[in-house]
């Protein structure tokens, strides 16, 4: 009995067509290529826009340090001169003796009373009685570089100033 089912089991796997089981198949191929080019592609766009995140966040912080820079001088020797300061470097790229390269901001200085209840009142220029507590702003705009460059950024810093103290 065993020999017959042996024998029978050898006859149908001789008429079965044999399959070659070496190398892949062209479907396989072009398959496989397509998982790594959609892999490399979304790799390449996350380092991409981690890149460009990365350098907004520098230009960002450099700006607030110039606007806090510039407050930090009008609280401690405070002088209300309400004006616009145009071509700040915000960032020489490394290259301090290249002003080509130079990222230039504006910086708006804004003066404004402050109500009794905290809230913001009406601006203060340059001629008007100075009131007991002022609200400082420093605003800071410049072009981001890369390839978002068309955009125009504004960051603003706002401190409080006591002029009689």
């Amino acid at each position: 009995e065993r020999q017959v089912y042996d024998r029978e089991v050898n006859e149908m796997k001789q008429r079965m067509p044999k399959r070659k089981t070496r190398g892949f198949t062209l479907i396989e191929a072009m398959f496989s290529m397509i998982i790594v080019f959609v892999s490399s592609i979304g790799t390449i766009s996350a380092i991409t826009l981690a890149r460009e995140t990365a350098e907004y966040d520098k230009q960002r912080l450099s700006a607030i340090s110039v606007a806090r820079q510039y407050l930090e001088t009008a609280r401690h020797d405070f002088q209300p001169e309400i004006q616009q300061i145009e071509d700040i470097i915000i960032d020489d790229f490394n290259t301090p003796d290249d002003e080509s390269d130079d990222l230039l901001a504006t910086l708006d200085l804004n003066l404004y009373e402050v109500n009794d209840d905290g809230t913001r009142g009406d601006a203060v220029d340059e001629d008007s009685d100075l009131p007991t507590v002022i609200e400082v702003e420093a605003v800071v705009s410049w072009n981001r570089t890369g390839r978002r460059s068309s955009k125009r950024v504004t960051e603003s810093v706002i401190t409080y100033v006591s002029p009689d103290l």
